[in-house]
């Protein structure tokens, strides 16, 4: 693409400014390494006031003067594909509102029903989940997880389902959305990516705001425009992307701070 901040260019009144997530250097994520068991890549965990987590920092306000502004709770972090840093980012934007002092409690939603490892990203092995409450009726409060992180909540995928898109799209995923809105001041929905999973962009539109990940570098222009179409079918509210993956150089003497 000539002109990356052209091709994702979305309707004035709707607009975030498309930020640049940069990939770690290996030598940055091997410093994160802890007993935590927390993904290192969490870098507003593990490096709260360097350049990168700065940027998760600037999404952060972008989204919460949004939400502000129309009273939203709820926000669903999406691809068009696999690969393109979604998880990630819904990861630090989720330990980064929770270092805003006006959210006492986060919650992060795992609704990767095939896919989703939100759990051991956080340093935890979860054995019920999403899954169980859309299929078992397992109670709201058994599947949520308090983690090492303070004010982060997780709901994890739970057991791997074959049926997601019927999961995600049940008046059940409805209701309890707006059963969590009750009990928590922002909530982070992971999603999986919108053409591989055909009723994905139906639980975004269930959200109060959409942000698709982009892979810079990478994702075509024509698979986005693809994806974002699903999500106009679904009238959800796409308020803008976040590329990912974008080359960053951290010069030497940073290191010293981070």
């Amino acid at each position: 693409m000539k002109n990356i901040f052209e091709a994702f260019k979305i309707v004035k009144d709707k607009q975030i400014d498309a930020l640049r997530m940069p990939s770690l250097p290996k030598e940055f994520i091997l410093k994160s390494i802890s007993d935590s068991n927390i993904n290192p890549r969490i870098v507003t965990h593990f490096y709260p006031k360097s350049p990168i987590a700065e940027q998760y920092y600037r999404l952060r306000e972008s989204i919460k003067s949004k939400m502000q502004k129309e009273s939203f709770k709820t926000i669903a972090i999406t691809s068009a594909v696999n690969g393109e840093g979604k998880s990630i980012t819904s990861l630090n934007l989720a330990v980064a509102m929770t270092k805003d002092v006006d959210c006492k409690k986060v919650l992060l939603i795992d609704c990767d029903l095939r896919r989703g490892r939100i759990d051991h990203s956080l340093g935890l092995n979860s054995n019920v989940g999403l899954s169980e409450y859309l299929m078992l009726g397992t109670e709201i409060n058994n599947i949520l997880f308090k983690t090492k992180i303070n004010k982060l909540t997780i709901i994890p995928r739970g057991k791997i389902a074959d049926n997601p898109s019927e999961l995600l799209s049940s008046e059940k995923m409805k209701k309890l959305l707006g059963e969590l809105k009750k009990q928590f001041d922002v909530i982070i929905v992971d999603m999986p990516p919108l053409i591989p999973i055909a009723d994905a962009s139906i639980v975004c539109a269930q959200s109060d705001m959409v942000l698709m990940a982009v892979r810079a570098g990478k994702t075509q222009r024509g698979v986005v425009d693809h994806a974002a179409e699903f999500l106009a079918q679904a009238e959800a509210n796409l308020i803008g992307y976040v590329l990912t993956h974008v080359e960053y150089y951290i010069p030497a003497y940073i290191y010293q701070y981070v």
